[in-house]
């Protein structure tokens, strides 16, 4: 009987921007400290002894953090010259280092992201170049922040086609060059960040177990990016989030749960089986509300968001690092990984992976 074919993750890495803003800062950027109805917020604080004495900083904190689960975030700073492509180099040379390759021992080169500083050329071209592989061949994903999952699929497809021996996947944005910084329901959420993952063929009862699942459902107010084509002359923010309610919240949990479902049925495995989950983090309220539907033990779903917010796509790619790199507690040996994500659009993807 031939021995089982699959992608195994044989190296990680990540790329985090060394400025760090927190909710203080945030306050004071744009017009969010005139526009942020700071009595309302007041109003609206739970649990905070003394709510009514503090400065208008300290609630646009505490809102913040009881509203996201946010209290700071890694930003590009303006003035800088790095771009999502550079970020996603650094990550890529990360894993690649892990894993004991160099840039010409990977066949294929996926780059999942929504912020590319350039549309044309492609950004895997881009990508690849800075990493010293010009030659080597791939695509760009837009799958918002369920890209990275996505794009494991891509490369596990690859793999067990035949097609690669060898599949890097890289997630990055810099989503906090598109936020509007008028509406604090769309500054308050989002960071800059890469992630990545070496894939590399292997036998046996390690890697991606079964097919990673994917699923759909057209819905474009929550969040959505207008093409450059496409924008209006007063279009100047590209990034609108409109809605951010408890159905959003709500949908986001169940859609996670139903496609990790999918993806532990795939690999004959349920939820007891698994040692983390890495959700796509959007929202404190949306991990904990997963933890809670699930009803894993404490520790077992991981929660980055607070330091970092989110990354789009590259929030399940930068905590996938941060876990194996024992980050986030012990990890056993082995260890098997649910990945699960839901990104604007709607778009939906998991992955179970043993390493």
């Amino acid at each position: 009987m031939a021995a089982r074919v699959t992608a195994a993750v044989t190296g990680t890495g990540s790329y985090l921007p060394p400025d760090a803003v927190n909710n203080f800062q945030l306050f004071e950027m744009g017009t969010l400290c005139a526009s942020f109805d700071v009595e309302q917020a007041r109003s609206a604080l739970r649990g905070i002894e003394g709510a009514n004495g503090l400065s208008a900083p300290e609630v646009f904190d505490q809102w913040a953090r009881q509203v996201t689960g946010i209290r700071s975030r890694r930003r590009i700073p303006p003035e800088s010259d790095v771009t999502t492509e550079d970020m996603c180099a650094r990550a890529g040379l990360a894993a690649l280092e892990a894993a004991g390759r160099e840039p010409d021992e990977i066949d294929l080169l996926y780059v999942a992201t929504v912020s590319p500083s350039d549309e044309v050329p492609n950004m895997a071209c881009t990508v690849a170049t800075k990493m010293g592989n010009p030659q080597l061949g791939g695509f760009t994903i837009n799958a918002a922040c369920a890209g990275f999952v996505y794009g494991v699929g891509a490369g596990w497809s690859a793999i067990v086609s035949g097609m690669a021996e060898r599949v890097l996947v890289i997630s990055g944005d810099a989503l906090t060059r598109l936020v509007n910084y008028t509406d604090v329901r769309t500054a308050v959420l989002f960071g800059d960040g890469a992630g990545a993952a070496v894939l590399e063929r292997c036998e046996g009862d390690r890697g991606v177990l079964g097919p990673p699942a994917s699923s759909g459902e057209f819905a474009r107010d929550p969040l959505y990016l207008a093409g450059q084509g496409w924008r209006r002359d007063d279009d100047r923010i590209p990034i609108l989030h409109m809605d951010g309610g408890p159905r959003i919240v709500r949908n986001a949990i169940m859609k996670m749960a139903e496609v990790g479902e999918q993806a532990l049925e795939r690999a004959g495995l349920d939820w007891s089986a698994v040692d983390f989950v890495i959700p796509h983090q959007a929202n404190m309220r949306i991990t904990r509300g997963l933890e809670q539907k699930l009803e894993l033990p404490n520790g077992r779903v991981v929660h980055n968001i607070a330091d970092y917010g989110n990354m789009s796509a590259s929030t399940v790619a930068i905590t996938l690092d941060e876990v194996l790199r024992g980050k986030h507690g012990p990890v056993p040996d082995p260890a098997t990984i649910l990945l699960t994500s839901i990104g604007g659009g709607y778009t939906m993807a998991a992955a179970v992976i043993r390493v």
